[in-house]
């Protein structure tokens, strides 16, 4: 089953090209028009993968589709999924990185990899993509575990897919390693079948669950526009960014769509920490006072104008003031923020905070502009009563 259909990244070079016309400076052009040249190249091997991949997996109630997919890394950027494959049967997942390669591609003993083109004396040298293919995949795994679906698909898995013209050299890069030609790739995975994946489908999961995992990653999905702007560092424009909205689960059959969660966009980053986005694409605050001084628009240089913005400053800072913090147990502690939601935090890198981020997850929304957890008054309650078990020693 098909879940989300191939782009072609036209949208990716769409959302650059109208970067271009804004107000940008010299460094910025360069880098967005080596992006749009390298995305440019990398089309025609991304739209012969993803036609493969449909033409095998389209009707399988086995295996969901998923492509062009981008979601937050959790480290300010954005992790691309070219296409991936989710198997229930198997209870497996392949993250596909597509290269469109067209000479020969190989490694030497330091793990360094390079193309050999024709008429080309001296090879290029390449970042390894195995390892960008697997990092994609570890941090889909912590997407998977984060939302509680690790069960339902144990092996996570990264492949390179290079075109069937592009030679691999096996001599050098070996056989073991999951770099394919893409008219290969099926076979491949079929073949690399475990016990604990064949006895899988004893426990497996059903189509219609199969679809509800996939459009809950689907749902993370970060428009080209917003990841763009904030890939090259362009201005944000007032009101066009909306950052995605998730659906948010806790079980790994039901997908939650309460008001109150799916305002946020959350996204799993590699350390285990969720990063929110409001609306209107910025990061809630539960400082009130900084948040709005940083976003004031500066008053008139006049003399009057000085005067209009003084009243306004105080009337706003008194009407944003957020709670005192209040101790929950040694450690952490809470404060209730103006829109209602509880935050909730400890000293970082201490053993109160290891803590907290276990008892938050899948409860609550990591902000990392002011490192704490956020959640609606109802969360609050089951999180405090966790974190009191906790003390106590019982399970959470």
């Amino acid at each position: 089953m098909i879940l989300k259909a191939s782009e072609g990244r036209a949208d990716d070079i769409g959302a650059l090209e109208a970067l271009l016309t804004e107000p940008i400076t010299a460094e910025q052009r360069t880098a967005i028009e080596t992006e749009i040249y390298a995305l440019q190249q990398g089309v025609r091997g991304e739209r012969e993968t993803a036609h493969i991949l449909d033409r095998i997996y389209g009707h399988s109630e086995r295996i969901a589709v998923i492509h062009d997919l981008r979601i937050a890394d959790g480290l300010g950027g954005y992790v691309q999924f070219d296409h991936i494959l989710l198997h229930r049967f198997l209870k497996r997942v392949a993250v596909l990185e597509t290269k469109n390669f067209s000479g020969r591609i190989s490694k030497n003993e330091h793990d360094e990899w390079a193309v050999w083109y024709p008429n080309r004396r001296q090879p290029v040298d390449i970042p390894n993509p195995v390892a960008q293919a697997d990092r994609a995949a570890r941090l889909l795994q912590i997407w998977l575990e984060a939302h509680q679906h690790s069960a339902a698909f144990r092996r996570v898995e990264g492949w390179v897919i290079v075109p069937p013209t592009c030679k691999i050299d096996r001599t050098r890069i070996g056989t073991g390693i999951r770099i394919v030609k893409v008219d290969n790739f099926h076979e491949r995975w079929t073949d690399d079948v475990s016990f604990a994946d064949a006895t899988g489908f004893l426990t497996s999961i059903s189509p219609a669950q199969l679809g509800t995992v996939g459009a809950q990653l689907i749902s993370q999905h970060v428009p080209p526009d917003y990841a763009w702007r904030k890939r090259f560092s362009v201005a944000e424009m007032a009101s066009s960014e909306i950052a995605p909205t998730p659906v948010v689960s806790e079980q790994p059959t039901k997908v939650e769509t309460s008001a109150d969660l799916i305002t946020e966009a959350a996204t799993f980053s590699p350390e285990g920490q969720v990063i929110v986005q409001l609306r209107g694409g910025g990061t809630h605050a539960d400082h009130p006072e900084q948040a709005h001084e940083d976003e004031r628009e500066p008053a008139e240089n006049s003399e009057a104008g000085q005067q209009d913005a003084q009243p306004e400053k105080k009337r706003t800072k008194s009407a944003v003031k957020a709670s005192a913090l209040i101790p929950v147990i040694e450690g952490i502690s809470e404060r209730v923020l103006p829109d209602g939601r509880v935050a909730f935090l400890a000293q970082t890198g201490t053993p109160a905070a290891e803590v907290l981020a276990a008892i938050c997850k899948g409860r609550a929304i990591w902000n990392p502009r002011f490192r704490n957890w956020l959640c609606a008054e109802e969360r609050a309650t089951e999180i405090r009563k966790a974190l009191v078990a906790q003390e106590a020693g019982a399970p959470s």
